[in-house]
C-alpha cells in the first residue's frame, strides 16, 4: 500500500511540473524557448507514465516494458503530430519484464528518439513511417530496442551536430546508463538501435 501511494504521489507531482512547463510555454513568445519547454514536458511525462504503470501493476519488482513503451510511444506521437499528419507510427514489441532502473532510461530513450524523428525526418512535409521495435538480440539475455524512420535520412554533418545536440547527448548518456551499445545508421531513412542486457529480476 505504501509503494502504491509513493508511485501515485510521484506521478502526480511530475504531472504538476509538466503543467507548469506548459503554462510557461504559453507565456513566452520565443519559439526556441517554447521548443525547449515542450521537450522537457515530454521527458517528464515519460517518467510520470512509468510511475502510473507501476501504480496500476500488481508487482513493483518489474515493469512490462512492451506495454509501457507502447503507451509511451503512442502518447509521444500524438503530442507531436496533428490529426492530419501523414506520418504513422508502427510498433513491433515483444514482451519482456525489466526492473524499474532499466525501464526509466528505456522510456526516456524512446521519447527522445521519436521526438527527433518527428522534428527532422519529415521536416519537408513528406509522408512516412516511424517504427519502434523491441526484440530479442542475438546473444541470450540481450534485447534490441530501435526507433527508425523512412524520412530524409541523416545529414552529412551528423557527427558534428551530434556533439552539439542536447537530445543526442542524452541518448548517448541513457545508453551508457543501460550498459548498452548504440548503433546509428542511415539507409533510406535513419535507425537508432540500442542493444542491452536485461537485468535479473529479484523476487
Amino acid at each position: 500500500a505504501l509503494l502504491h501511494e509513493v508511485h501515485h504521489r510521484v506521478k502526480n507531482n511530475l504531472q504538476v511540473i509538466t503543467s507548469l512547463l506548459r503554462l510557461e510555454a504559453g507565456r513566452t513568445q520565443a519559439p526556441g524557448t517554447r521548443a525547449v519547454l515542450k521537450d522537457m514536458q515530454g521527458r517528464i511525462q515519460s517518467m510520470a507514465l512509468l510511475h502510473e504503470t507501476l501504480y496500476r501493476a500488481d508487482s513493483f519488482a518489474s515493469v512490462a516494458l512492451a506495454a509501457y513503451l507502447k503507451q509511451l510511444a503512442t502518447q509521444a506521437f500524438r503530442a507531436q503530430t496533428s490529426h492530419s499528419s501523414a506520418v504513422r507510427l508502427t510498433l513491433d514489441l515483444a514482451p519482456v519484464q525489466v526492473v524499474m532502473d532499466q525501464a526509466t532510461p528505456c522510456g526516456l530513450l524512446v521519447n527522445e528518439l521519436i521526438s527527433n524523428c518527428l522534428k527532422h525526418a519529415f521536416a519537408d512535409g513528406r509522408a512516412g513511417e516511424v517504427r519502434l521495435s523491441l526484440v530479442p538480440a542475438a546473444e541470450p539475455g540481450q534485447w534490441r530496442m530501435a526507433v527508425s524512420d523512412d524520412g530524409i535520412g541523416l545529414p552529412a554533418d551528423f557527427e558534428a551536430r551530434r556533439q552539439q545536440s542536447l537530445g543526442l547527448q542524452l541518448v548517448s548518456d541513457l545508453t551508457r546508463q543501460l550498459g548498452g551499445q548504440l548503433q546509428v545508421s542511415s539507409d533510406g531513412g535513419s535507425t537508432f538501435a540500442v542493444t542491452f542486457v536485461v537485468s535479473e529480476i529479484k523476487p
